[in-house]
């Protein structure tokens, strides 16, 4: 093939995935949460990949006095294969969390004075 004709080819703008993410989080899983990650910049292993974008959480019980009905915030995620590690920042609340993208398993977020809290992540 000749090269003019890969040209056009090689200058088309490569489309990075986005990750639609649903999940729960809390003791009793009363947040919902829901995030679509922008895939980062590629930093090393092929297999292994970087996302990042915001994510909401939406209380699903009744709220007492001085909560919130919905939080929202950052999620960076480095994704390998189903397995995952994230930091969550809520407010000036963050939490870091391992585990796999899984509706059925529970991993837990040390965040920090509030202690471990469970979080399910999984595919949209």
């Amino acid at each position: 093939m000749r090269a003019h004709l890969l040209l056009p080819l090689l200058m088309m703008p490569i489309t990075a995935e986005a990750l639609e993410l649903t999940g729960r989080y809390g003791y009793a899983g009363e947040w919902a949460v829901s995030a679509t990650l922008a895939e980062a910049e590629a930093t090393g292993s092929r297999r292994k990949r970087d996302f990042a974008g915001p994510v909401t959480l939406k209380h699903l019980a009744l709220c007492g006095p001085g909560e919130v009905a919905e939080k929202s915030g950052l999620l960076n995620l480095r994704r390998d294969g189903q397995r995952y590690a994230a930091m969550l920042t809520i407010g000036e609340e963050s939490c870091a969390v391992t585990g796999a993208l899984s509706e059925d398993g529970v991993a837990f977020a040390d965040c920090g004075k509030a202690g471990k809290i469970p979080l399910r992540l999984w595919l949209k």
